[in-house]
């Protein structure tokens, strides 16, 4: 019964109040009512879960990271970054970190849903890069000095991460190979093929147009002058830069490894015609109006000019392969 009463009590309690006069006659206690509020015995405080000590922890191994790199590396980057502002042919090599850093930028999202499950497979990655920078210092190798540096960033991925981050961030790091300039040996290599081809192709033109021209190694010889095609006139400096844009180019805007690739390898009869096109017209100032038009102003600028010449073309030769793909027949399954 005293639970039955309980479900009809109500709820505020009733307390004594002062007497007042009955209009009636007599005085009657007035009553007044105060809500009960519930209290409850004890507040129950959140516990301290500890969050903040792992992030700590890998703030701390960054740091750590970042400073034995930069110990490392700091006078090879500057180094780098000297003959970047120096060597006309490396000049891009400012945008390749950026470029990369976009990329991974745009991976960010996929980056942040993947597990940290680290691979002892990075270890060795990791000791092939400390073994490179080892050797090239001691050769005096400037190419295994500077692309160490990706080898060693790419097994601390892996070590610290895992594979599947390392399949993610695979592209940029990869393409940061593109702000390392080449080995003496293997430039000069490219560069003379290049520049008798240069030559040979010149010199045809020259003559198909009706100017008398003879060829003498890779110089050309003209009735009013003679013009030399040097390393510089070789075409390497616009390779090694269209590469670099095209590969980030392909990568952003054409799905499928053929597209990509048949993309990139537009690029080197590209360079080859738009470099024969530029000593073609340099013969043709000079033996028309003379010498002094020829160099100067002009030479620089149609540097320039073959550049964008050969950005136009793979502007045209992307379009194309857009175009082939949207009309490529489905498959039916």
């Amino acid at each position: 019964m005293a639970q039955w009463w309980r479900m009809f009590k109500p709820a505020y309690d009733e307390v004594d109040g002062e007497e007042v006069p009955s209009s009636v006659g007599g005085k009657i206690r007035e009553r007044r009512a105060t809500a009960s509020v519930p209290m409850p015995d004890s507040y129950d405080l959140p516990a301290p879960t500890g969050r903040g000590r792992p992030a700590l922890r890998v703030g701390l191994i960054v740091l750590v990271i970042l400073g034995l790199l930069a110990g490392l590396y700091g006078g090879i980057l500057r180094n780098l970054a000297w003959q970047w502002w120096d060597d006309p042919n490396y000049t891009h090599g400012f945008l390749v970190p950026l470029f990369s850093g976009f990329l991974i930028w745009q991976r960010r999202k996929r980056l942040a849903a993947l597990p940290a499950n680290g691979n002892w497979i990075g270890l060795p990655v990791l000791l092939a890069g400390v073994g490179a920078l080892l050797l090239g210092d001691f050769a005096a190798e400037n190419f295994l000095t500077r692309s160490s540096l990706i080898v060693v960033l790419a097994g601390l991925i892996l070590f610290h991460l895992g594979q599947k981050a390392f399949r993610v961030l695979a592209f940029p790091l990869l393409f940061l190979f593109f702000m390392v300039p080449l080995p003496a040996t293997l430039f000069y290599a490219m560069a003379f093929p290049l520049q008798t081809l240069a030559a040979r192709n010149a010199a045809w033109t020259l003559d198909v147009l009706g100017v008398p021209v003879l060829l003498d190694g890779n110089v050309i010889h003209l009735t009013r002058l003679s013009l030399g095609v040097a390393e510089a006139c070789s075409g390497i400096r616009s390779l090694i830069s269209l590469f670099s844009v095209a590969v980030g180019w392909a990568a952003l805007s054409l799905p499928g490894i053929w597209a990509m690739a048949a993309f990139v390898a537009a690029v080197v009869p590209i360079t080859i015609l738009a470099n024969a096109g530029r000593v073609v017209t340099t013969g043709l100032i000079a033996e028309w109006f003379g010498i002094e038009y020829g160099q100067g102003f002009f030479h620089t600028f149609s540097s320039w000019l073959v550049f964008v010449f050969a950005f136009v073309c793979l502007l045209g030769i992307h379009r194309l392969i857009r175009l082939a793909l949207a009309h490529r027949p489905k498959q039916t399954s």
